[in-house]
């Protein structure tokens, strides 16, 4: 998203301080704040409470999927087996094609994804392209900008319906949250979130739960560093090779890998 779009949001904003929403989101993020023992002003709860508000409006990738489109215009991909799509840890799996081989991927992850940003682009990122199944990673960006994960498993059955609806039979692979150094504050919802899923795919043939929360752990059932880049928070070559091996051992009950 272009800064200035986001400066003019943040400040139409400024006009609507009292809306429910900021005002829900205020009171969310002092609630997280106290639980993380951290001390922040009225300033800076505005601040964030704007900035999460706009991150949390459909339109707001706009420009990147405008960026498919552009691509799709000079080389539309074609008989792709493998859609993946959601969020920046699909994004950056830059081996992506590798990992999969022989099958015909296409990587179509995108930002700071939340899942109803997904949604809202679900012809253009999943819907156009007509794939024999789908792998999918978001929800954890949905939790950081403190939706609640009744909130965040509200939008991924909008998703799950509109993948069975308009694409009848295709299969929804869904790579569960993943243990982030970083986000250690948010374990409870993100376990929760997971367990979520895995209870909504054990009701439905075409909904697969990929659990990568363990593989990812220590021994000890501690998070692991080394399997991130600096920020704590997104997957290096290590962590993407936990993800490969999860992620095609349930593809093989698909395909022929």
């Amino acid at each position: 998203m272009k800064i200035s779009r986001l400066v003019s949001i943040l400040f139409a904003l400024t006009f609507y301080g009292c809306s429910d929403d900021i005002q829900i989101l205020e009171e969310r993020i002092k609630i997280q704040a106290e639980l993380n023992n951290t001390e922040i002003s009225p300033v800076e709860i505005k601040k964030t409470a704007l900035y999460l508000n706009a991150w949390s409006k459909k339109d707001f990738y706009e420009d990147a999927i405008a960026g498919f489109l552009e691509e799709d215009k000079l080389d539309f991909p074609r008989e792709i087996e493998v859609l993946f799509t959601g969020s920046s840890s699909i994004r950056f799996w830059n081996s992506l094609e590798d990992d999969m081989q022989p099958l015909k991927v296409l990587n179509r992850g995108f930002g700071g994804a939340h899942i109803a940003h997904v949604n809202h682009h679900f012809e253009d990122v999943i819907q156009r392209y007509s794939p024999k199944a789908i792998v999918f990673f978001c929800g954890t960006n949905d939790l950081t900008a403190l939706k609640t994960p009744e909130e965040t498993i509200r939008d991924f059955e909008i998703l799950k319906d509109k993948v069975h609806q308009a694409l009848p039979g295709v299969h929804l692979f869904v790579i569960g949250i993943k243990p982030s150094p970083a986000r250690v504050y948010l374990e409870k919802e993100e376990i929760t979130y997971n367990e979520m899923i895995a209870e909504i795919a054990s009701k439905d043939d075409l909904v697969t739960f990929i659990d990568i929360w363990d593989a990812m752990l220590s021994a000890e059932g501690v998070r692991i560093p080394e399997l991130f880049v600096e920020d704590g928070l997104h997957i290096n070559a290590k962590g993407y090779e936990i993800w490969t091996k999860l992620v095609r051992e349930h593809l093989k009950t698909m395909f022929t890998l």
